[in-house]
């Protein structure tokens, strides 16, 4: 199969290419025209297109010979315009030109942001209600992007009548990206750990581009969406400790409760604050329960429909990131009971 993928010199677009590539496909990089394809070149890409998606001309030019396109392309940093204009412009200009292409299959990276997390209680899964209405201008500038990133991308398919496949990872991590916003607030030389026994919804850089390979070419996944996490969590008080250790960062860890805390933080941000959209996204309910909130997390469906399971263990996905320095488990919580 000939892929398109966008985003492709990225964190989990490199991860991606190579996963493909190992299931036999062909693929065809799109990346914008300054970037480094170094890494590309040594994974056997050769085939490369530089396009920015906002600006370019000729995007359809990309799809020649294509069968599916796999849309990784989203702005994770600046400003809200800036994350906008990449994230959703560039992907409503990007969905535009391939409808006069032969091109019919779309697989599209969502995000675990997309959720309602304050609606939601017990487990979090593909059933769970994704923010709508004035509740989304209440999240972070990533959430909205990626809201919008993937309503556009359904519109379009509907439209079309494309096969749509939807992604939605959970925290993606790896060598050099393994802090995540989970971990709660640095003070100092501390650490403090917001409801510490809460697990974090995971999945290693490599296990979740897996997914996205089987899936391109799986007709079991056309119209289905999937939450990518490779098992029910790491606690946040052990993962931390894991990347506090295997960074070889000093940092003491001070575990809180989650729930008293969020309903200071609420109380703070609706009478202190005045609900001021400024503020650090820990100091903002939605933002607050999105990082942290206590809640189950599944892969079953991915499992159940596409036989799935991540090629590799937590062990191993520890030592790809953190090297001989990682050690399977990092204690628990003052006072926490273990086993």
């Amino acid at each position: 199969m000939n892929v398109l993928v966008t985003g492709a010199n990225g964190f989990l677009g490199r991860q991606v290419v190579a996963a493909l590539l190992a299931r036999g496909h062909h693929v065809r990089a799109l990346v914008r025209p300054a970037a480094d394809t170094e890494a590309l070149a040594h994974l056997g890409v050769s085939d490369i297109v530089r396009a920015d998606l906002r600006t370019s001309s000729e995007l359809s030019a990309a799809f020649d010979d294509i069968d599916t396109l796999v849309h990784l392309a989203a702005a994770v940093s600046g400003g809200e315009d800036a994350q906008f204009a990449s994230t959703v412009v560039g992907t409503e200009r990007l969905l535009d030109a391939m409808s006069i292409t032969a091109c019919r299959r779309v697989l599209l990276a969502s995000s675990f942001s997309v959720y309602d997390w304050s609606a939601i209680s017990g487990t979090l899964d593909e059933h769970s209600p994704v923010t709508t209405g004035a509740a989304l201008y209440g999240r972070d500038k990533y959430a909205i992007a990626k809201t919008w990133q993937e309503r556009v991308t359904r519109r379009f398919a509907d439209r079309f009548g494309w096969e749509l496949i939807v992604l939605r990872p959970g925290f993606i991590w790896g060598r050099g990206h393994a802090e995540l916003a989970a971990f709660g607030q640095q003070v100092g030389p501390i650490q403090v750990v917001i409801g510490p026994f809460s697990r974090i919804p995971m999945t290693h850089v490599e296990n979740c581009a897996d997914l996205f390979a089987l899936a391109v070419s799986d007709p079991r996944a056309v119209g289905e969406t999937f939450n990518v996490v490779d098992d029910e969590g790491r606690t946040i008080w052990s993962f931390c400790g894991e990347y506090l250790k295997g960074e070889g960062i000093k940092r003491a860890r001070v575990p809180i409760p989650y729930w008293p805390t969020y309903w200071m933080v609420s109380l703070l941000f609706n009478s202190v604050f005045k609900r001021n959209p400024k503020l650090p996204g820990i100091l903002i309910p939605a933002h607050f329960e999105a990082r942290m909130k206590p809640l189950s997390f599944t892969n079953r469906k991915a499992t159940t429909l596409l036989g799935w399971r991540p090629p590799r263990s937590y062990a191993q996905c520890l030592a790809l990131t953190f090297g001989a320095v990682a050690s399977h488990g990092a204690g628990a919580p003052p006072g926490a009971k273990t086993t």
